[in-house]
């Protein structure tokens, strides 16, 4: 029964003034303390009192939606609540009557309770909201906190959420808005290992991403021991689980995985060819001319830019829009696009912001490519664009601001930066056509997020090769419960999806933060070993979330092994940088990477002998290495050192 969004604050008794407590007239001794402590004890207890009136008949009384229902009698929550307020009201202006020495005026003065019709607050909205599934875990908790900080709404999802309200409000974290306005959290019972419990329409609601955080519930057993706690293995927690998750996706999610377009600076009527101005070099003294015009015979909204750019004087024609009203937020778009057909030179696109329009040597710049006589489809991310002063590039500018945009402009010019020959321009006539003007768009983000780990592709690739096993990493060789079998089938899973997803495969995790903040390094093939604090697992699942770039691709994360990687904090460039130095998983044979091994079965368990081994020789390495660090041996000698310990 909810009842707080129904209760009504009533001022405590007003205190005497100083004049009465100095009057000689006589009256009675009253507690007044005593009583205006009991008017509160009844507010802070309303919800407590109605309960009881149910509790009082059992079999006569119960809940339904807001109304108490006693003996058939339907008594409205609210009412009920309503008294409780009333009575601690009455305490109340009797409290100060009898210190004012005015008994029939208690009532009278005594604060007026709420009407029972006072309107609920508005529920929370609940949309573009992240489902963070396995959000009581230690990286499914951080995970939900940095989204809250930036402001997100998150469905933390459990089997238990008694379990999740207990790990997150250790975090400081409270059901709904967030103090300070920043962040909504939502919490839901889910199990994935029920399709039943998947499928719950209210655990969707208003969710656009899932970060998957899943994974076997292994510790002590209740009759001694150590193992997975109530069946919850990875093979049915991880294979299975998220098995079910991708197969209810259709019917709970919808997907978003292509472009989203807006326009942004339309070219199809001759009022808006009008707005774009002449900015060839004739204006400091070259030859070069230009002209924006319509094509017609080429289809409706069609533009043409054409004209003749002689080296000699300049070597650069231009155009340029007239200043938007009030410049242009784009900050929800992710850059720029374009539908050209050019001569197969490079030519530039300018913004202006409105920052800068005081500023007639400082713009921003981007190149895009043509392919002669083809129609391309151009997409410039705001990443792209390089801030540019006095026709250089500008190192100590600002990355352009999206939300600020006030000019757009087109440029041919013999130069790229700096003064570098611009690698593929002509000198003479040129033309590039233009279908439908310069539009912004938005990019398909990852639907799903997944935290796996290094060493499921090799594992999978080794098979049941029980020397090439030998060989390997540790976690390779101890592969404890299978898990690295039944993280490549979860993985396998969301590949195969439909939805946008991207896998991140952790290296060893730990919970130290020690010595850092530490630049990441990511690669893949699952060639990389080392160490990931889950404080840095987590912040790359979110950055995953937010980046376009990190879609489509899988991929092993770990802290930077370089000394100058010590001291230096990842932000949103530095994971732009790293998630596009990564291949598209469906292009991995391109870039010499082999295709994805197929699933492999478990392989025998470890012996008990054969773990000791192997922990012990995990603690050996590990010693070698803090030492060699905390000596500041170079890489070189770092290698030697691990070689000598015996590391694969």
């Amino acid at each position: 029964m909810q009842l707080l969004n129904n209760r009504t604050a009533v001022p405590s008794a007003r205190p005497s003034n100083a004049s009465s407590r100095r009057s000689a007239v006589t009256r009675p001794i009253v507690k007044v303390q005593a009583i205006d402590e009991a008017a509160n004890a009844i507010i802070n207890n309303a919800e407590g009192i109605v309960t009881r009136i149910a509790s009082a008949a059992p079999a006569a009384a119960s809940c339904v939606g807001n109304c108490l229902v006693i003996s058939g009698m339907k008594i409205d929550t609210t009412i009920a609540l309503g008294g409780a307020v009333a009575a601690a009201a009455l305490v109340a202006g009797l409290a100060w009557a009898a210190e004012n020495n005015k008994p029939q005026a208690a009532a009278e003065d005594a604060p007026r309770p709420a009407r029972a019709g006072t309107p609920k607050p508005a529920p929370l909205k609940r949309e573009n909201a992240v489902l963070v599934l396995g959000a009581s875990g230690r990286v499914g908790r951080r995970v939900v906190e940095r989204l809250i900080k930036m402001g997100r709404t998150v469905v933390a999802a459990t089997r238990s959420t008694d379990t999740a309200k207990a790990a997150l409000g250790e975090a400081g974290l409270v059901e709904g808005a967030q103090p300070g306005g920043k962040g909504i959290l939502f919490y839901e019972a889910a199990d994935v290992t029920s399709v039943d419990s998947l499928k719950r329409a209210g655990l969707w609601k208003g969710v656009t991403q899932v970060v998957l955080c899943v994974g076997g519930k292994a510790g002590p057993l209740p009759g001694g021991g150590f193992g997975y706690i109530d069946g919850l293995t990875p093979e049915v927690v991880e294979a299975g689980g998220i098995a079910n998750l991708v197969s209810v996706l259709p019917e709970v999610l919808p997907k978003q995985a292509s472009l989203q377009y807006t326009t942004l600076v339309p070219m199809g009527t001759t009022d808006e060819v009008a707005v774009w101005e002449r900015m060839d070099d004739v204006i400091m003294g070259g030859n070069s001319s230009s002209v924006i015009e319509l094509a017609p015979e080429l289809g409706a909204g069609i533009t043409r830019w054409r004209g003749e750019l002689i080296v000699e004087g300049g070597g650069f024609c231009g155009a340029r829009t007239k200043a938007m009203a009030d410049g242009a937020d784009l900050s929800g778009y992710d850059g720029v696009a374009l539908r050209v057909k050019g001569d197969g030179q490079i030519f530039k696109i300018n913004i202006k912001t409105t920052d800068q329009l005081d500023s007639p040597e400082s713009v921003y710049q981007a190149t895009f490519d043509t392919v002669p006589g083809q129609w391309t489809d151009v997409t410039i991310p705001w990443h792209n664009f390089v801030p540019v002063k006095r026709a250089q590039s500008d190192p100590a500018g600002a990355p352009l601001d999206p939300s600020k945009k006030a000019k757009f402009g087109l440029v041919l010019s013999r130069f790229e930066f700096n003064k570098m020959p611009n690698p593929a321009y002509k000198p003479g006539p040129f033309e590039l056509l233009i279908d439908g003007g310069i539009r912004a768009y938005k990019a398909p983000r990852a639907q799903l997020v997944q935290v796996s780990s290094a060493g499921v592709e090799r594992n999978a690739i080794i098979g049941d090769d029980v020397e090439r096993r030998k060989a390997d990493i540790p976690i390779v060789q101890l592969n404890p419960g299978a898990t690295l079998n039944h993280k490549y089938a979860a993985e396998l899973a969301v590949r195969a999806s439909g939805y946008p997803y991207t896998v991140v495969r952790s290296t060893g995790m730990i919970d130290s933060n020690e010595g850092g903040p530490f630049l990441l390094e990511a690669d893949q093939g699952d060639i990389i070993s080392g160490s990931i604090s889950r404080d840095e697992a987590a912040d790359v699942l979110v950055a995953a979330l937010t980046s376009p770039e990190a879609v489509g691709k899988t991929f092993e994360v770990r802290r930077g092994e370089a000394l100058d990687a010590r001291g230096k904090s990842m932000n949103p460039a530095a994971y732009t940088r790293m998630f596009l130095r990564l291949a598209l998983d469906r292009n991995r044979w391109r870039v010499g990477l082999p295709p994805f091994p197929k699933y492999a079965p478990p392989p025998a368990p470890v012996t008990e002998e054969r773990t000791q081994e192997i922990l012990n020789e995990v603690t050996r390495v590990r010693e070698v290495q803090k030492a060699a660090m905390d000596a500041k041996a170079g890489p070189a000698d770092v290698k030697k050192e691990v070689a000598a310990a015996g590391k694969a």
